[in-house]
């Protein structure tokens, strides 16, 4: 998986691309909890993610909680079709920003 960082001042843009999950789902949630740190606004740009696991849901509930806990917000967007499923059939829809 590949990960890239668009620092925008407060707000810090994630490019996801492949795949999250198991294997990579370690790696991803130390750099997520880096940018819970670091900006007020984290973006999920998840325009190249091609899947996403239990695990991969995990690290991004964990992000979510960071960002609620400091009144911070975490945005997803360009969200493909198949995460989006997986989104809805676990309900993250309803926990997540997602446009």
């Amino acid at each position: 998986m590949k990960v890239r960082l668009i620092n925008r001042g407060t707000k810090g843009e994630l490019l996801l691309e492949g795949r999250l999950d198991a294997v990579t789902s370690q790696e991803v949630e130390k750099i997520f909890n880096d940018m819970a740190q670091r900006f007020d606004c984290v973006v999920l740009n998840m325009a190249d993610l091609t899947y996403i696991s239990s695990a991969g849901l995990r690290v991004i509930k964990l992000l979510h909680m960071k960002m609620r806990k400091k009144n911070g917000e975490l945005l997803l967007i360009n969200v493909n079709k198949m995460v989006m499923e997986v989104f809805e059939m676990t309900g993250f829809v309803g926990l997540l920003k997602i446009q």
